[in-house]
């Protein structure tokens, strides 16, 4: 059941609210975009957050420029220590270097009704939000995953895996090799967690399908025969695989059998192993024409994403 709107004064409304609902409902605006308020955006950004399995583990930066650059210490040395009364010399054997993530153009175009723009008890300027919202999270999945980082962010898998020889300054994934390439068993799991280095233990969690979450659920430990993954208790609490939280994200790969090589799960710590940076702004067109019968606005925003922290992100690869 839904509930009626509130019937609320112009007076209730800031100045770029009613702009803003005036130029959704209005005719004469094609080629002439609009910002859309912080309320509005914000409220997509809350969304997005919930929608966007990455960016929900992910460190999210918001930047007024076109890059953010981000210092990396190379060699994982920790630059820390106490001070004493004593002058102490020490030698940095740290190699730090810059990553620079570039922040590309992420468009979204809903469409409405002209009956719906004419309803003036319709809240249409949260349906053309939540459009926004649904349009931008699933193109920001994909491209967290398996984006190219020239035209759209750098994904995780879109960087090599390598089992075996692995260098921490390599820009390479660390990853385990299945014995089949439609099973995974416990010690895989075991495996691919003891991987990570225990700095990074403390806010670790999984990432894979809902298709590998499935077949997962039926893995059980050898030595005590318990079910290695733990469904929540409470709401809005994410199930646990040995000990560490599940993140569901559907573009991750499924189980297969026919293909030859492929990662159907990662762990680490996505916080410090994966930086977003986005301009908060999102501008937005309106094109009455183009689309008949459907009015067509077209959204844009900028988003980058790239690895920052190799050493943070583990990974399960079936052959």
């Amino acid at each position: 059941m839904t509930m009626d709107r509130p019937i609320l004064s112009q007076e209730s409304f800031s100045e770029d609210i009613q702009k803003f609902i005036s130029y959704l409902r209005g005719e004469d605006t094609i080629g002439n975009s609009i910002t859309i308020p912080p309320m509005f955006t914000d409220n997509i950004a809350k969304k997005l957050q919930l929608l966007s399995p990455i960016r929900s583990i992910a460190k999210v930066t918001a930047t007024s420029h076109d890059k953010l650059d981000v210092v990396i210490d190379d060699n994982g040395n920790e630059s820390s220590g106490w001070v004493t009364d004593s002058l102490i010399t020490t030698k940095d054997n740290s190699c730090l270097s810059k990553v620079s993530i570039h922040l590309h153009q992420l468009y979204s175009k809903p469409r409405v009704t002209f009956s719906l723009l004419e309803d003036e008890s319709a809240k249409v300027e949260e349906v053309i939000q939540d459009k926004i919202t649904l349009q931008m999270a699933s193109a920001e999945n994909k491209a967290f995953l398996y984006g190219d980082g020239i035209t759209q962010p750098k994904g995780i898998l879109k960087y090599n895996i390598t089992t075996k020889d692995y260098k921490i300054d390599s820009k390479t994934i660390e990853g385990v090799i299945g014995s089949n390439n439609s099973n995974i068993d416990y010690k895989q799991l075991i495996e691919v967690m003891n991987k990570l280095n225990t700095k990074y233990l403390y806010n670790a969690s999984w990432l894979m399908s809902r298709n590998v979450a499935s077949y997962i659920r039926t893995i059980k430990d050898q030595s005590s025969g318990k079910f290695v993954w733990q469904n929540a208790i409470l709401p809005n609490v994410p199930d646990t695989l040995l000990g560490y939280p599940v993140v569901i994200c559907e573009d991750m790969p499924n189980l297969h059998k026919d293909t030859k090589s492929y990662c159907p799960i990662l762990f680490g710590n996505f916080y410090e192993g994966y930086q977003i940076a986005e301009k908060p702004e999102i501008k937005l067109l309106k094109d009455p024409y183009n689309a008949k019968p459907f009015v067509e606005f077209y959204a844009t925003k900028r988003v980058g994403g790239d690895v920052i922290d190799f050493n943070a992100i583990k990974a399960l690869i079936l052959q």
